[in-house]
């Protein structure tokens, strides 16, 4: 028997480019903002007014590191992955500490070593917590945003011992079935029916989720911050990266959620709204997947946080949502879309899915865009195949390669150039489109995708490997997935940083 020959078609697209400064396109966030400083006039200033809560020790290292972050930082090598952070001076921002609540760590070790569960100690040290960010809220004037250096005793308490525990007590039996046939590579986000659920009351489970959802109620952005973040690094045992990545990481983190924009991406077509759809398992009833939404602007590259309602699981165990939730989805992405552009229509959106489409969900997504002139919906997966290229160093993150089915492997991370290195520590797996309706070329919708992946302002790293659509909406689905039933979750990216 004669077979068909293999014949795939590779491609490289060139690396999108970021605007800092006075819109000056620079490939990198690091070096851009050492030479041209964040987006916007040269001559603007940033002051960010911060309210810090910590034991006696965590404000001494915050306040130590802070300082320290007005002079320039080396990082640990001179390379353009470990580029040096210049000070706060250099980049025109100054924190100031305005408000600081300190936490008695005797009494909370009394209470916290009394305490016998796991969700028992999360959920008192979210209420110790929780009444700090009261009393600071109560307080005029606001700070822009909390940082929370939390004891070590609550790390050791509350978040090692649920990582420790993480196997026994935060997932069902269940579960680990749903993440034993994920880790076969099959359609992103399967999920098993349940004939007989156990619905479960809700029990904090994660610390930060939950003092997350506290900050959402007072409209307040935090920074958490681990005890390792705040120590003296250790190069000879480091428990955390170098300072100047630490820097970097922060101060993008904490410039943006004190509403600030550090860059804007170029690469994306104006006037098109991007939306990112992808689920979660409700932890209360395990039988229950809900849609997690993340909506993108392509101009002002701002983002806006919808939560959807139930989904269904089809007969591949694939989650899925309804005709008339799709439809929905669309009508307010596009009315969020004309208030923020003073009522003018996008020409174009395009949905970001993890799971295949259906025709309901088809006919939903073209229904809620009847007055739009395109629709493009594209669908992400895994299949586990791969790209080899010649040589000792992965394939180059912008290698586009089409297969004869008609799906694409895009290779979001990968060896760049810019870098002169892979910084992944295995072999990269490339983001793989499953399926593409709509009549916008195939390399416009990659090149889109690898300019959504430089969009991540919770770190300064150069990209991430999912567009910021799939990447921040799983985020939000796994905040939503712990945070209290009772939750009136915000639409702002940077409450789920």
């Amino acid at each position: 028997m004669k077979l068909d020959i293999f014949k795939p078609t590779i491609k490289y697209l060139e690396e999108p480019q970021i605007e800092v400064g006075a819109n000056i396109a620079v490939p990198e966030p690091k070096m851009g903002l050492t030479l041209m400083g964040p987006l916007g006039d040269s001559s603007s200033k940033y002051d960010i007014n911060i309210g810090l809560i910590g034991d006696a020790q965590s404000i001494e290292r915050t306040k130590n590191m802070i300082e320290q972050m007005n002079v320039t930082t080396y990082g640990k090598d001179k390379s353009f992955l470990h580029v040096a952070f210049p000070g706060l001076d250099k980049l025109r921002i100054k924190f100031n500490i305005t408000r600081e609540f300190e936490i008695d760590t005797d009494s909370l070790r009394q209470k916290i070593e009394n305490t016998v569960t796991l969700s028992a100690r999360i959920e008192l040290v979210g209420d110790i917590i929780s009444n700090k960010i009261r009393a600071i809220m109560d307080m005029e004037p606001l700070p822009d945003i909390l940082i929370l250096a939390y004891p070590e005793i609550v790390d050791d308490y509350c978040i090692k011992a649920a990582i420790g525990q993480k196997a026994s007590s935060r997932k069902t039996s269940r579960e680990k079935k749903i993440e034993k046939i994920r880790s076969k590579n099959h359609v992103l986000d399967n999920f098993l029916g349940l004939s007989h659920p156990q619905v479960i009351s809700y029990k904090p489970v994660d610390l930060r989720s939950l003092i997350k959802a506290t900050c959402m109620d007072y409209n307040i952005p935090i920074q958490i911050l681990r005890p390792s973040t705040i120590k003296p690094c250790n190069p000879d045992k480091p428990e955390r990266e170098d300072d100047a990545t630490t820097f970097w990481n922060l101060i993008v983190a904490a410039f943006y959620k004190s509403n600030h924009l550090p860059w804007r991406v170029k690469g994306l077509l104006e006037d098109t709204c991007y939306i990112g759809v992808s689920f979660f398992r409700n932890r209360g009833d395990p039988s229950v997947v809900k849609t997690a939404l993340a909506q993108f602007f392509s101009l002002d590259s701002e983002g806006y946080v919808f939560k959807g309602k139930s989904a269904h699981i089809d007969e591949y165990n694939a989650p899925h949502i309804s005709k008339s939730e799709a439809k929905e989805i669309v009508e307010k992405a596009i009315e969020v879309y004309k208030a923020d552009k003073g009522g003018r229509l996008p020409h174009r959106v395009v949905v970001h899915k993890t799971s295949k489409y259906t025709e309901d969900e088809k006919i939903g997504f073209q229904d809620g865009s009847k007055e739009i002139t395109k629709l493009d919906l594209i669908a992400f997966g895994t299949r586990d195949i791969k790209l080899l290229r010649w040589g000792q160093h992965p394939p180059i993150r912008g290698t586009m390669v089409k297969l004869p089915d008609n799906s694409i492997l895009l290779y979001t991370f990968g060896y760049i150039p810019y870098l002169n290195t892979y910084p992944g520590p295995r072999v990269p797996n490339p983001l793989e489109i499953i399926e593409h309706h709509g009549n916008t070329s195939a390399d416009i919708i990659c090149k889109e995708i690898l300019a959504l992946t430089k969009l991540n302002w919770n770190s300064a790293k150069f990209c991430i490997k999912a567009p910021i659509t799939i990447s921040f909406s799983k985020n939000v689905g796994a905040f939503l997935r712990n945070a209290p039933p009772t939750l009136t979750p915000k639409n702002k990216f940077k409450f789920y940083m």
